[in-house]
């Protein structure tokens, strides 16, 4: 009998909504291969070099390790961030919000890249190393950080900004009152419950 799954990621939501056969392949079954991405393992370095730096830690020995454009990359991008640095107030932060549908919990789970206040107004920091998302609006991180962001601080103002690294680009997306965040959600998890139903009806012929 297939474990059940009650704790979903923006990553794992994306999958599912686009095809709940291949999330249960993935997450369930653990069926997918490892692929070996140089541009994530680029990535994670970024991110653990810039939570680094946010916390004040010495990054001159991770920086030594990076190869001349990684560098350039880095150090370009570090100095449009130093004049705003002292306004991050989480580096790395993850989160587990509880939620219920139908009478059962589930729950969300991610990690904040940062979280930058000013004033009353918080931001959702979410490091690129290249590309932007295209519908970043649409975008189910979008609509989970946000989401999960607005229960943890009870506050509305609230936006998203991914940044490129590399192109030192970003692209903002703000609350939007009049969007449901949580129908959103819900409907795609409902996917999974609507599955593991038919499967379980499918055993039994």
């Amino acid at each position: 009998m297939p474990k059940i799954i009650d704790t979903f990621s923006a990553h794992s939501l994306k999958i599912l909504d686009k095809n709940p056969k291949e999330f249960m392949d993935k997450f369930v079954y653990h069926l997918s291969l490892y692929k070996k991405d140089e541009r994530t393992d680029l990535g994670k370095k970024f991110h653990s070099l810039i939570c680094a730096y946010i916390k004040n830690f010495d990054v001159s020995k991770m920086i030594m390790e990076l190869s001349e454009k990684e560098k350039k990359i880095y150090l370009n991008f570090i100095d449009k961030l130093k004049d705003e640095k002292s306004f991050f107030i989480e580096t790395e932060y993850p989160f587990l919000i509880k939620e219920e549908l139908n009478n059962e919990n589930y729950y969300l789970t991610g990690r904040f890249d940062a979280i930058y206040k000013k004033d009353s107004e918080y931001i959702i920091y979410d490091w690129k190393t290249l590309n932007l998302p295209k519908n970043p609006k649409d975008d189910l991180q979008s609509i989970v950080y946000i989401y999960a962001l607005k229960k943890i601080y009870n506050t509305k103002n609230i936006k998203m900004r991914y940044i490129s690294l590399e192109k030192l680009d970003f692209i903002d997306v703000f609350y939007d009152e009049n969007f449901d965040y949580k129908n959103r959600i819900d409907e795609i998890v409902e996917k999974y419950k609507n599955f593991t139903s038919l499967q379980d009806l499918s055993a039994h012929f």
